[in-house]
């Protein structure tokens, strides 16, 4: 089979699967809100919910593996690697393993790995890994950074803190596709042991009333999304005894993250 060939056959697999996981999404949510009518008792849609985040990782991780092995098979070859097919299809298949990765995270208890970690760093890396993932057009999309010049170490699960930060950045991204500028400030509160992270973008913003629903598991309006990156940046952000919250601003949305144990 010629190479051309191959990388075409990839593709249509891949935009099947993509489509596969837009339609699961679909019923997911649907039986989410029908969930919702039982929200006096919250520990069955939890333990439903926990339930359905593993099923729906195991369901895409299955068929991912085998399509990522033979695209990144096909990548060794130079002249393929050129291919923008391929490289959008490589793309698509880091995006939907981070949906994984957030699946996973939502589906079983959080145990965090803690060590002394640098804070500024791993927003630098955030920042770094998103650019990376959308490839970002630096002419379209600009990033403020607002940051203390003292460096803050905090005790944090740093893989998973980083998981949390991209979550947020993403979706800041995703909601600004003709471009715009993310701003992105941290201030320590010495006072009261606090840091505080705010990231602002210039997206479509949300309904006054709809600024806790992006919280909702399983809640999106996004075509392509699973509605489970703010929900498991919360929970990320929680078990280090965090909060995160979202507000309207003059131009879009602002996510403001609050950490203890500034030093």
């Amino acid at each position: 089979m010629e190479e051309k060939t191959l990388i075409s056959e990839i593709e249509k697999s891949f935009e099947s699967f993509n489509s596969s996981i837009g339609d699961i999404q679909k019923s997911y949510g649907k039986l989410w809100q029908q969930l919702g009518a039982y929200q006096d008792t919250q520990i069955v849609p939890r333990e439903y919910l926990k339930e359905m985040a593993g099923n729906l990782a195991h369901e895409i991780r299955n068929p991912l593996g085998g399509i990522a092995n033979f695209a990144h098979l096909l990548s060794d070859n130079q002249e393929i690697m050129q291919s923008s097919s391929l490289q959008g299809i490589l793309q698509g298949i880091d995006r939907i393993d981070n949906i994984v990765e957030n699946l996973i995270v939502f589906s079983k208890p959080v145990v965090l790995q803690t060590m002394n970690c640098n804070f500024s760093e791993i927003i630098h890396r955030a920042i770094e890994n998103i650019k990376k993932e959308f490839k970002l057009d630096e002419n379209k999309y600009a990033f403020s950074l607002h940051l203390p010049m003292n460096e803050i170490f905090l005790t944090l699960d740093s893989h998973l803190m980083l998981q949390g930060l991209q979550n947020i950045l993403q979706n800041s991204v995703e909601f600004m596709p003709e471009g715009g500028e993310i701003k992105i400030a941290m201030v320590e509160k010495q006072r009261k042991n606090q840091i505080v992270l705010c990231i602002s973008d210039q997206g479509q913003g949300l309904a006054e009333d709809n600024e806790e629903k992006p919280f909702y598991p399983f809640y999106t309006t996004k075509t392509n999304g699973m509605g489970l990156g703010l929900p498991t940046s919360r929970l990320i952000l929680e078990k280090h005894g965090g909060k995160i919250h979202l507000k309207q601003n003059q131009h879009g949305i602002t996510v403001t993250v609050i950490l203890p144990g500034g030093r």
